[in-house]
């Protein structure tokens, strides 16, 4: 029988297995943010409802529990996570509020990418997913304010859309939370008018900007150009390298399609409308307009938005993806579809949920045409592989020069990390059950994370380990219910400590 931890050895950033949080239970680790430790658990005496993610704050009393539950309580989205319930924690060292939404298991938007080669047309089946989020977010008064790709999560089994994260977000009467004039957010992301109000009440000592649904939109659009480009376009920050293409006049950014001429007219246009200088260029701040023409251009965008969006090759670079990690991906894809067919069927239909439909404005793809798309998906997946094998042979050799190992399916990734990803031999702590690091080792490689294998998690590259899930061994860490190790300069071997 498993000993009991006395409480006040209980770590709150990192709860054991079993832990009674309120009138839930946690059963699994799932990541951590800036502010939030992210669990999966069960209802306890109700485990047949299923698990929910459940967050627990980082910091005792931390106020943005209070949002995130307004907003997910509020929120009524096909592309939100359902919200379940909300409390406090009590610990010897203070008082940790909690949430708990509806668990979608998937992967963040870039690496879901990295992982695959998606067609335009698919990836504008996407943004309008993630834009009808934004849409019914600012339908209830909310804004989320740190749209980005990693809180983006594609499900496994159904290809759909979530937005996730709504610790940063702002509502109508919420009160002020950070005395800072910009509010939280993602620096990479902000528009150009937070950064020109920045530059203009610097020495304010009461200035604050409110942000706004166009804010939003842009973050969308950030997050659109990064996809179909593998990069960012310019910070929008006055100060940094390139930003003066946001200036009042400016050019704005590079056409996607200047970078990746696979970018259809249709997707190129609407991403460059999202990214535009002046904000009531953004559809006017109208998340549900984005949507409205993000699914026009899904239906009637030309051959060229089925292609897939990026090259071929065995090693993997900007715009470039291996056939090889696309076959796998394709491979788990089928599975995870054929599991929640599987388990529709034997299951019973659970009883139906408070969540509210979206914007009646704006239609929302049916259910039953998510799941033709499941079903028809084992045979794309079959029909790509044997495109990919139709290419010469040539690009298919394995490299000369010892840097990457040409390897199908799962020797691929433990090849990668054995031959160029060389770890610690000294000092390192023990990782089982340990999280992913905030911010990569010393030494560690850093985007773009170009190797065949390599993804990037937290502005660090990391190998992913084929047929690995918590808990992991002893020198791989914990990501999104798989095992990890850190990628290295070949033949270095860095000694610093995790940060």
């Amino acid at each position: 029988m498993r000993k009991k931890v006395p409480s006040q050895e209980v770590d709150p950033l990192a709860l054991p297995l079993g832990t009674r949080v309120g009138p839930w239970r946690v059963t699994g680790f799932r990541g951590r943010g800036a502010y939030g430790t992210l669990y999966r658990a069960e209802p306890v005496g109700r485990e047949a409802l299923g698990s929910g993610a459940l967050k627990l704050a980082i910091h005792p009393g931390d106020e943005r529990f209070k949002r995130e539950a307004w907003l997910l309580r509020h929120i009524h989205s096909l592309y939100v996570p359902g919200f379940l319930g909300e409390g406090e924690w009590e610990h010897p060292t203070g008082v940790y509020p909690y949430v708990v939404m509806e668990l979608v298991e998937g992967e963040p938007l870039y690496e879901w990418a990295a992982r695959r080669n998606p067609s335009g047309r698919e990836v504008l089946r996407l943004l309008a997913q993630v834009s009808q989020a934004v849409a019914d977010t600012h339908a209830v008064g909310g804004l989320h304010r740190d749209v980005k790709g990693s809180n983006v999560l594609i499900r496994r089994g159904d290809g759909r859309a979530f937005l996730t994260d709504f610790g940063a977000g702002d509502y109508r009467g919420a009160s002020t939370l950070t005395s800072k004039l910009l509010p939280p957010g993602t620096p990479g992301y902000r528009s150009p008018e937070a950064w020109g109000f920045l530059q203009v009440f610097r020495r304010h000592p009461t200035a604050h900007y409110s942000a706004s649904a166009c804010d939003d939109l842009f973050a969308l659009g950030i997050t659109a150009y990064r996809l179909v480009t593998d990069e960012y376009p310019p910070l929008a920050d006055p100060e940094a390298s390139g930003s003066e293409v946001w200036r009042e006049g400016g050019p704005g950014p590079r056409a996607p399609s200047e970078l990746n001429p696979r970018v259809s007219p249709e997707l190129d246009a609407l991403i460059l409308r999202l990214l535009a200088r002046a904000p009531e260029e953004r559809f006017g701040g109208e998340a549900w307009k984005a949507v409205e023409a993000l699914e026009r251009a899904r239906r009637d965008a030309g051959a060229q938005a089925d292609r897939p969006l990026f090259g071929w090759d065995t090693s993997p670079s900007l715009r470039w993806r291996s056939p090889q990690r696309v076959h796998l991906a394709e491979q788990q894809d089928a599975a995870a579809r054929q599991e929640v067919a599987q388990r529709a069927v034997q299951e019973p239909p659970r009883a139906a949920t408070s969540r509210g439909q979206a914007r009646p404005r704006v239609r929302n793809p049916l259910w039953g045409e998510e799941m033709v798309v499941a079903l028809v998906g084992v045979l794309l997946a079959v029909l790509t592989t044997v495109a990919l094998y139709q290419r010469p042979k040539g690009k298919m050799a394995s490299r000369a020069d010892g840097g990457d190992i040409v390897a199908v399916g799962d020797s691929a990734s433990v090849m990668a990390v054995s031959e160029l990803a060389p770890m610690r031999t000294d000092g390192t702590p023990p990782a089982v059950g340990l999280p992913m690091p905030e911010k990569p080792f010393e030494g560690q490689r850093t985007p773009p994370c170009t190797r065949h294998g390599e993804v990037e998690i937290r502005g660090g590259c990391w190998y992913e380990l084929a047929r690995a899930s918590p808990p992991c061994r002893e020198d791989a860490y914990d990501w999104n219910g798989a095992c990890y190790l850190p990628s290295y300069p070949a033949r270095r071997q860095p000694t610093s400590q995790p940060p």
